[in-house]
């Protein structure tokens, strides 16, 4: 997919925007601290993602999977193949709660399928291109997303 994934991100903040406003569904409230911890939670993911890649000096740019210098395989990629994905989520997810809208947690749905049969998928291949066996053992050691099972080799 050639929409980059912070793209895709302000998209699902801004579909979570309008269905809140528009077509909210009922409401509810949740305590500010939560909303806190996941956008926190989401940070945990994120940055020290990032950082793993600037320390490998490997791409961080998603839209070029194939000018990657280093698999990291370690620290928080250790636990999700996709830490930065998971991060975002995370995001989107304390913003929806924030908004204590249930419809826009179809913002959230929408995000994730995007992000992983699009981006994810086509990464995934250009890592197996490019580190062959070294990326499919892997992949069947760490899971795409934490706990949630989205293809064959999670």
């Amino acid at each position: 997919m050639n929409i980059p994934p912070l793209a895709q991100l302000l998209a699902g903040f801004a579909l979570a925007g309008l269905l809140a406003t528009y077509l909210p569904l009922g409401g509810f409230d949740a305590p500010f601290s939560l909303v806190v911890i996941m956008a926190l939670a989401g940070s945990v993911f994120f940055l020290p993602a990032v950082a793993s890649f600037v320390r490998h000096e490997t791409t961080v740019n998603p839209l070029s999977p194939n000018q990657a210098t280093t698999l990291v395989t370690n620290g928080i990629y250790s636990i999700s193949r996709n830490p930065m994905y998971v991060g975002m989520l995370l995001i989107l997810i304390a913003f929806v709660v924030w908004l204590g809208a249930p419809s826009a947690f179809l913002a959230v749905g929408a995000f994730f399928l995007s992000i992983d049969q699009f981006q994810i998928k086509a990464e995934e291949q250009a890592m197996g291109r490019k580190f062959g066996q070294n990326y499919r053992e892997y992949s069947q050691r760490v899971r795409r997303w934490l706990i949630i099972r989205t293809d064959r080799g999670d």
